[in-house]
């Protein structure tokens, strides 16, 4: 399976990438289950990023979603902090 993984902001400070694509050795159903995979096997940042989930925003090819939204093969994954006005 294959995504197109965007970050912003600390995100992409903490990971050190705005945009990647990845290639899992196996389907997953929804980002949820995208970072308890590669919690599983890469490192620390994703482990947090999976315990903190809530306090971030995702979107599924540019559309808010929710974390245990559907996506399929070639989406797009993007997950940023909330946004404020200011």
């Amino acid at each position: 399976m294959k995504l197109k993984l965007l970050f912003f902001a600390s995100l992409r400070e903490r990971f050190g990438f705005s945009y990647k694509e990845i290639t899992l050795a196996k389907d997953v159903k929804s980002p949820e289950e995208f970072l308890q995979l590669m919690s599983l096997g890469a490192g620390e940042d994703w482990i947090k990023l999976l315990e903190d989930k809530n306090l971030y925003k995702v979107a599924i090819n540019q559309n808010l979603a929710s974390w245990r939204a559907v996506i399929n093969d070639g989406d797009e994954l993007a997950i940023f902090p909330p946004i404020t006005g200011g």
